[in-house]
């Protein structure tokens, strides 16, 4: 079961006049993303009329509220976190999401194809250079790992991910490149993500998908949720280009 964390370790404050920010320490954790998803979801589960909008990541969850109905806001997220710890405490949510955490959701992980051919991983080759590994080495280590999303953010869908391997992890470059093409693979520090569409990016480029990461036509529009579980393997070019042009043709 998962360390929940007592009620004086949250954190609550107010962001302008409409959104309040719940936080626990300022971590990259799976422990406490798992409580700010519980939180998540109970504050779902109520159905308040006055919620707009809820916005979970790493170790904080920000509700937005309507001005014109909740008039005492910090005296609710105060009464709602205490009952939320309540409920957490008497193990009616908390220990299935805990389970989930370490087993269920296991078996609903989101598998990802990447080409990490030199082609498309157009920083594989430095990084196997700063790391003093092979390409394949590199590749190995990054499929082997299960990433957990930790946030949404930065472009529509981008799913902040992590914890990379310690042994490939590296910086961002100096200098984003004006161009990262829609679906690049890359690695910052202790994340890795990928691109859902062209634009400008700083991360290192290991390889990319032809799966589609955001798309406005069609609902859900992003591929990604904060607390998904995330696994890349590996595709052979020709098998990336097959999968790309079915994808180009049916969307």
């Amino acid at each position: 079961m998962i360390q929940k964390q007592p009620l004086d370790a949250w954190k609550i404050k107010t962001l302008g006049d409409h959104a309040l920010q719940f936080s626990l320490p300022a971590l990259m954790d799976s422990t406490i993303a798992a409580q700010i998803k519980d939180l998540n979801h109970f504050m779902v589960s109520q159905q308040l009329p006055f919620i707009k909008d809820l916005i979970p990541a790493y170790h904080t969850l920000t509700l937005i509220y309507d001005i014109e109905i909740l008039e005492r806001p910090l005296s609710f997220a105060q009464t709602i976190l205490k009952e939320f710890l309540e409920v957490t405490n008497d193990h009616k949510i908390h220990t299935s999401n805990a389970n989930n955490s370490n087993a269920g959701e296991d078996k609903n992980i989101i598998r990802i194809p990447v080409c990490y051919d030199i082609s498309l991983g157009i920083d594989l080759e430095l990084l196997s250079i700063e790391k003093n590994s092979s390409p394949q080495e590199i590749i190995q280590i990054h499929t082997n790992q299960i990433y957990q999303v930790y946030c949404i953010g930065f472009l529509p869908g981008f799913a902040y991910m992590g914890k990379v391997d310690s042994s490939i992890q590296s910086p961002r470059h100096a200098t984003p490149r004006p161009l990262v093409m829609a679906g690049s693979v890359g690695i910052a520090g202790e994340q890795t993500g990928i691109y859902p569409m062209n634009s400008p990016g700083g991360w290192k480029i290991i390889g990319r998908t032809p799966r589609p990461i955001f798309n406005k036509e069609v609902a859900p529009y992003a591929s990604f949720k904060m607390g998904d579980q995330v696994q890349f393997y590996s595709i052979s070019i020709e098998e990336f280009t097959k999968q790309n042009e079915y994808e180009n043709e049916h969307t």
